[in-house]
C-alpha cells in the first residue's frame, strides 16, 4: 500500500505540473525553474511584465499539510503507529517524490516537451540547461526531511 501511495503522488504530481503549463501566461507560473537565460528573456517581454509571479510559493508548508492530512487519513493502513514508522514513510515519499520530479518530471518531460516553451521561445536549445533542476532536487533533500520530521509529529500526537 505505501509504494502504490508513492507512486499516486507521482502521477498526480506530473498531472499537476502538466496542468500548469500550456501557455506563455500559465508558464509564467513556474518561471523560477526555468533556466536563468530564459528568465532573462521572459522578464524582458513587454507583453508578459505585467503577469510576472511577484511571491515565491511555500513548498515546505503545503507539503507538510498535504503529508500529515495524508498520513492522518490513512494512519492506521500505512500502518504509521510510530513517531519512526511515519517519519520514515514522510522521508521516503518526500525523497521519492523529489526523485521522480528530478529524473521523469524535469530532466525526460520538462526539457523535451513543447508545453512549456513560451511561444517568443519556440526553439527547445533554451530550455536544455539542467543546472535548476539539479539544485532544486538537491535543496529538497533536507526540506523533505524537515517535512517528514514535522509530518510525522503531527501524526504520531493526533
Amino acid at each position: 500500500m505505501k509504494y502504490i501511495t508513492i507512486l499516486v503522488f507521482c502521477f498526480f504530481y506530473w498531472g499537476m505540473c502538466v496542468l500548469g503549463t500550456g501557455g506563455d501566461r500559465k508558464n509564467l507560473l513556474g518561471l523560477r525553474s526555468y533556466p536563468e537565460d530564459v528568465q532573462r528573456i521572459v522578464r524582458q517581454c513587454p507583453e508578459l511584465s505585467p503577469y510576472l509571479p511577484k511571491e515565491k510559493s511555500l513548498p515546505a508548508l503545503l507539503f507538510t499539510v498535504v503529508f500529515s492530512v495524508h498520513g492522518l487519513v490513512f494512519k492506521t493502513v500505512l500502518g504509521l503507529t510510530s513517531y519512526r514508522a511515519a517519519f520514515f514513510y514522510f522521508l521516503a515519499l518526500g525523497e521519492g517524490l523529489g526523485l521522480f520530479d528530478l529524473v521523469v518530471i524535469d530532466l525526460l518531460w520538462w526539457r523535451n516537451t513543447k508545453r512549456i516553451r513560451f511561444s517568443f521561445l519556440p526553439e527547445k536549445a533554451p530550455y536544455q540547461d539542467p543546472q535548476k533542476h539539479i539544485s532544486s532536487f538537491v535543496r529538497g533533500i533536507p526540506l523533505f526531511a524537515a517535512v517528514a520530521a514535522i509530518s510525522a509529529g503531527i501524526v504520531s500526537i493526533l
